[in-house]
């Protein structure tokens, strides 16, 4: 018991990625200079182009804490049963998994759905002065909207990733297959030879198809056979390990998400990411999830309660902040742009913005999210459990 409960870490870089994903999403509606690096909008003369071509843009990383989700995903999908051994684990787990992440997605295209309705969307007029044009500027903006929602209600968003509503809903078709991919491997490889062999073959087969999001399911997996060798390496040296796996994933987590690493780190050694440009997110995501399952200073680091409190919302503040950014935070530049400037206006709307976002999260956790999962339970239970 005492090593399964040792999983509350997870909750808190959970917590953490899901912020990086709250600011890459601000500084990409008010600064997107920092991702496009075209100094002709940009609002603070630059600077905001220095810092994301710096290795501390890893603070706000968009695909980066993405692939960090998907190792955590394979890893805690697989956890359990790696501990047990027992088939009732991926058998329940698969039946739970369509539900538990279908409801708060579906809840989150709802709400979009209305807000589009009632005109509470103000991205498009805002982007023109954001010079967010070529991404904000083109959400909510689509044609018949209820058919559309009925679309993604069906299949659209959970089978075929279509965000029309909420721009992080991409990654949910993606989530799903990865979940069946990890449960699939566990059940076809029960009480086999050879595991760790067939892995490695898998993550090969990933490499050779260039499937990223799939590598990083794989990886995950693989991290239960690392803690189980744990216990032979030595704790001083496994730290130091771990500090080192540490500084690489998240100096490898500040690559550009647009692939220009021209005038940055990586700019150095560029006969090695032009051939690997895809890839390095997903080792850095790997090596940051890595150092924290081989360090317990790092555990107890992250499992404060501040970092737990942002894992438990971290589903919920990860969809609906571009609701808020949406509607909240562009009403707002509208109205205060003219009177105190730009720079003034961005950094209260950024208070703002995420003085509502931390509650209705929690809101959305204890009402939707945790129902859901209450939801997914009860019918695996009820239904299909093994008598």
């Amino acid at each position: 018991m005492q090593k399964t409960n040792k999983v509350a870490y997870l909750d808190g870089i959970r917590g953490i990625a899901a912020l990086s994903v709250f600011l890459h999403h601000y500084l990409l509606v008010f600064y997107s200079a920092f991702y496009t690096a075209d100094l002709a909008t940009s609002h603070l003369h630059g600077l905001e182009i220095t810092y994301g071509r710096s290795v501390f843009s890893v603070l706000s990383g968009g695909y980066f804490p993405v692939c960090v989700f998907f190792v955590l995903s394979g890893y805690v999908l697989s956890r359990k049963y790696f501990l047990t051994n027992q088939t009732e684990v991926i058998v329940s787990g698969a039946y739970r998994r369509f539900i538990r992440l279908y409801v708060p997605v579906a809840f989150t295209m709802i709400v979009a759905f209305i807000m589009m309705k009632a005109g509470l969307f103000f991205n498009v007029p805002a982007s023109s002065i954001q010079h967010s044009e070529w991404w904000f500027g083109n959400m909510w903006t689509f044609p018949h909207p209820l058919l559309r929602l009925l679309t993604c209600l069906k299949n659209g968003t959970m089978f075929e990733g279509d965000n029309a509503f909420d721009t992080t809903l991409w990654t949910m078709s993606i989530e799903l297959t990865g979940s069946f991919f990890v449960f699939a491997y566990l059940a076809l490889t029960h009480n086999t030879r050879n595991k760790l062999p067939s892995l490695l073959l898998l993550f090969l087969y990933c490499v050779v198809t260039y499937n990223r999001p799939m590598a990083a399911f794989v990886f995950g997996i693989s991290l239960n056979y690392v803690e189980e060798a744990m216990p032979s390496l030595a704790p001083r040296r496994a730290g130091i390990i771990a500090a080192l796996f540490l500084i690489i994933g998240l100096i490898l987590g500040s690559f550009p998400d647009s692939g220009d690493f021209s005038g940055t780190l990586f700019g150095h050694m560029s006969w090695i990411f032009t051939k690997a440009t895809h890839w390095v997110h997903v080792s850095g995501a790997y090596l940051l999830v890595l150092a924290f399952v081989l360090s317990p200073r790092l555990q107890r680091f992250i499992s404060l309660r501040a970092f737990r409190f942002l894992g438990y919302i971290s589903f919920a503040l990860y969809l609906l902040h571009p609701l808020v950014m949406g509607s909240l935070s562009c009403y707002m530049l509208l109205h205060m742009y003219p009177g105190v400037g730009y720079n003034y206006a961005a950094l209260y709307i950024f208070l703002v913005t995420t003085a509502v976002c931390i509650p209705a999260s929690w809101l959305m956790a204890k009402y939707i999210d945790d129902p859901g999962i209450k939801l997914s339970k009860y019918v695996y239970n009820r239904w299909f459990k093994k008598a």
